[in-house]
């Protein structure tokens, strides 16, 4: 599109600018206008998106009214070429041209990491009109953010207890295994990553054609219909920490197979399996992954997680080999009307009352057709095109699931033409598994440490609650009791660092930040009560994750003390 501007006065003096055939400001007050749209569209402790700069008046605006220095992100298509330049600078400001769009998730877990959910648009006036593609793309894409932030909140909420359990249990399996670096580009072959969509019915055939000739990767729970035609894959990536993630594995004993698994993966699921595991790290929790490296002296190498297990493997395929990457059965959408692989036990027709149910919808397909898919397959096909914007894999990869949706930035071919052009270059003596030893770490000394300063942390959290108490019943504000709380804070947070904790008190300050908000114009009493408030919570809670942590330690020495006497 043709862009023609024009800087005209407006009737009150003030520049106004036209953009073909439109006014992005008033006429007469664009100031005046720009104020009243703020006033109308503010929400506080929100990160605010404006599409479209214009002459900046809407951000003037919007900087005036914000009460807690909020985020703020203006995109503008007249960015792209410098066709207008940004005037403003301020604190949690951010500038950017519309080619931001597709990849705005990634920015918003940088310059608004508090900001869940509580987005605001605020479109400056006819730029909607003027750049309707970008506006709905960027309306689509908060939508998705948004419904990704929301599952990713649910699920830490949800699986906190479960993460904190498998972390310290999975500890002790740290004994048989060594992690994931030992197969740092130990392959030179096509390495297959599986998933359990529906076409990958129609790709065993072809993997038990050439599966001699390639590293086969099981995406979890993929698994059992790789088994259920005879087929055992060389690694099964695990990083799932629910009870029903175990239940897939539960009768399945694999031989030779061997399990690549982050921390939070159910701990039980590695009872399937004979042979030693590798394992990738803390799958997105940076302070576990220090403890482990601070505390027992293990570094993973950096591995994007994605959202899910296919993602996972996926990743780990292009980190073992220096050969050709292919994902099958990736089909992130009802490909035949069908859920899962004929194979998978959770495999069913779709119908009308199913598609409602599931939200569903339709996209571009693998074929360029429309199929269906719903919000988590969709969450998970953005989470794959993020990954290879981030870090593009070092060696070739590729769609091959010849079904399902279409996932930008890979290229498509079919299985049976990946393994044509790739497997005739490998020798069957190259596709040798490789072996590595174990770590031999004594974790029971480990486990010991985490007990006494849990101990220690106890004592601090009750000696804090009494000043709390005594605060509530205070009707002055106690400087002393503030500042004996402020240096227990600060022991609070060292002891934390040793305690490997994260999975509960990340769903502790989710509680936390959603519950204790400051309130416009609050008073100095106001806030000091609503952040005793805040601080009792946050006590009491951290003394349930405690006593839930020492129980799980305390059963892992039980376990290992009955394993012994048998």
């Amino acid at each position: 599109m043709k862009i023609n501007m024009e800087f005209l006065p407006s009737k009150n003096g003030e520049e106004t600018l036209k953009i073909n055939d439109y006014f992005v400001h008033s006429k007469y007050n664009p100031n005046k206008e720009a104020e009243q749209l703020i006033q109308r569209q503010y929400s506080p402790h929100h990160t605010n998106i404006i599409f479209g700069y214009g002459c900046g008046y809407v951000v003037d605006a919007l900087l005036k009214r914000r009460s807690f220095e909020e985020t703020i992100i203006v995109i503008d298509p007249l960015f792209d070429n410098q066709m207008l330049r940004p005037k403003h600078q301020a604190p949690n400001l951010f500038m950017f041209d519309s080619t931001v769009i597709p990849v705005l998730e990634l920015y918003i877990n940088k310059i608004a990491t508090n900001t869940r959910v509580t987005f605001k648009i605020i479109c400056t006036s006819n730029y909607e009109k003027l750049f309707p593609n970008q506006y709905k793309e960027l309306l689509k894409k908060i939508v998705d953010i948004q419904y990704k932030n929301r599952t990713n909140d649910y699920t830490i909420l949800r699986y906190a207890k479960d993460w904190q359990r498998n972390f310290i249990e999975n500890l002790q399996n740290l004994n048989l295994d060594c992690t994931i670096e030992g197969l740092s580009k130990k392959y030179n072959c096509p390495v297959v990553v599986a998933s359990g969509g529906p076409s990958l019915t129609k790709q065993i055939p072809l993997i038990k054609k050439y599966r001699k000739y390639m590293i086969l990767i099981s995406a979890g729970s993929t698994t059992n219909s790789l088994v259920s035609n005879g087929i055992e894959p060389d690694y099964v990536v695990t990083i799932d920490g629910g009870e029903p993630n175990y239940h897939h594995f539960k009768k399945l004993l694999l031989k030779n197979a061997e399990i690549i698994y982050s921390m939070q993966s159910h701990y039980m699921v590695r009872k399937s399996f004979e042979k030693k595991g590798f394992v990738i790290g803390t799958n997105g929790f940076k302070k576990l992954a220090k403890y482990l490296e601070t505390e027992v002296g293990l570094k993973f190498p950096v591995l994007e997680y994605g959202g899910s297990v296919a993602h996972s493997a996926f990743n780990v395929a292009h980190y073992i080999t220096a050969g050709p990457v292919a994902l099958i059965g990736q089909d992130l959408a009802y490909t035949d009307n069908l859920t899962h692989a004929t194979s998978n036990k959770n495999s069913r027709d779709i119908d009308e009352a199913f598609i409602k149910e599931h939200e569903a919808f339709q996209i571009e397909g693998y074929y360029g057709e429309l199929v269906w898919t719903n919000p988590v397959f969709q969450s998970m096909k953005l989470d794959f095109e993020a990954l290879i914007s981030v870090k593009k894999p070092d060696v070739p990869f590729y769609n091959c699931t010849e079904g399902g949706v279409k996932i930008k930035g890979f290229e498509q071919m079919s299985f049976e033409d990946f393994l044509k052009q790739f497997v005739s270059k490998v020798e069957e003596s190259k596709v040798i598994k490789v072996n590595d030893s174990n770590l031999n770490l004594d974790i029971n000394n480990n486990l010991k440490h985490i007990l006494n300063n849990l101990k220690e942390l106890k004592i601090i959290l009750n000696k804090g609650l009494v000043i709390i108490e005594k605060i509530e019943l205070s009707k002055q504000i106690d400087q002393k009791a503030l500042k004996k709380l402020d240096n227990m804070e600060k022991s609070i947070n060292k002891l934390l660092d040793k305690i490997p904790m994260e999975p509960m008190t990340n769903s502790i300050t989710i509680d936390i930040l959603n519950h204790y908000l400051p309130i416009e114009n609050e008073t100095t009493v106001e806030t000091y009560k609503r952040v005793n408030r805040q601080t009792k919570a946050l006590y009491t809670q951290l003394q349930d994750a405690i006593n839930y942590t020492e129980q799980c330690i305390k059963n892992v020495f039980e376990n290992s003390e009955v394993e012994n006497n048998e």
